[in-house]
């Protein structure tokens, strides 16, 4: 049985505004570098699959339409109203005769084999493949003429598969391993990432360490998940995780509040103090 010609919509935010729970995961790296090489590395692979016939990315960022459009893809305005309505703007675009998979543009990792795989098991159905954590979604995928209805955002696999959606089960993990947060980032590169995110990760290893002693300010706090990014001494930015907060004996942290940070070998933020705390 021939493959199909699937149509793949990857909405990407601009470039200032996307992962912003990355931010400062690569010291010395720019945050617009690091959320770009995810979006290329995930459209490499994606024009890289044969079950893919056409890539429409939804975008109001010039260097994401600039690294798409060299890529191969089609670039298309983002209409505003958030990741769901750039993902029906894009399926609308792709025509009713079009089978159509909505894809998360942080993949680094995925491998083209992979989401062929997923996308073959639809077996015409409307389905959905779960990211690793089990509580999100990175494909959408509907054969043509059935709507795509996306249901992206917190808890988008349980609203995907209570509109119907069938959950697609496979050894895809390259698929899942979508890309939110530091712990993501480090488990994306064990599997191994596509090479322009892998570029930024090779300017970062060995050398870049800092010691127990290093000191900076606070950029961003946020309180509901007691994490945020503080600016090094060094003018670099730095993310930390709750679990170095939380090892801090601190009640809250202060835009602009200086504070000393506590690292491990491998170069995690473990602690966060004040630089009078011992």
């Amino acid at each position: 049985m021939p493959e199909p010609s699937w149509t793949v919509v990857m909405p990407v935010k601009r470039l200032g505004a996307a992962k912003s729970r990355l931010r400062g995961a690569l010291p010395g790296v720019p945050h617009e570098e690091l959320a770009l090489a995810l979006a290329a590395d995930t459209l490499r692979a994606v024009r890289a699959c044969p079950a893919v016939a056409r890539v429409l990315v939804v975008t109001d960022d010039p260097r994401v339409g600039a690294a798409a459009t060299a890529a191969g893809a089609r670039v298309v305005a983002d209409p505003g109203g958030g990741l769901n309505a750039a993902f029906r703007h894009g399926a609308a675009l792709a025509g009713p005769g079009e089978a159509v998979a909505a894809l998360t543009a942080d993949l680094p990792a995925l491998r083209p084999a992979e989401l062929a795989a997923a996308l073959r098991a639809t077996e015409g159905v409307r389905g959905f493949v779960a990211d690793a954590p089990g509580g999100g979604t990175v494909l959408l995928a509907v054969p043509a003429g059935v709507p795509l209805a996306p249901r992206f955002g917190p808890g988008s696999a349980g609203a995907h598969a209570a509109g119907g959606a069938l959950p697609l089960v496979g050894d895809w993990p390259s698929l899942r391993r979508d890309v939110d947060t530091p712990p993501d980032l480090a488990a994306a590169a064990g599997l191994g990432v596509g090479p322009r995110t892998g570029a930024l990760l090779a300017r970062v290893a060995g050398p870049v360490r800092y010691g127990a002693g290093m000191q900076g300010t606070v950029a961003t706090y946020d309180a509901s998940t007691r994490s945020g990014v503080l600016l090094l001494d060094d003018g670099t930015e730095l993310a930390f995780p709750a679990r170095a907060f939380d090892a801090s004996g601190l009640r809250l942290l202060r835009l602009g509040q200086r504070v000393r940070v506590e690292r491990d070998a491998a170069g995690e933020v473990v602690r966060v103090t004040l630089p009078t705390m011992a």
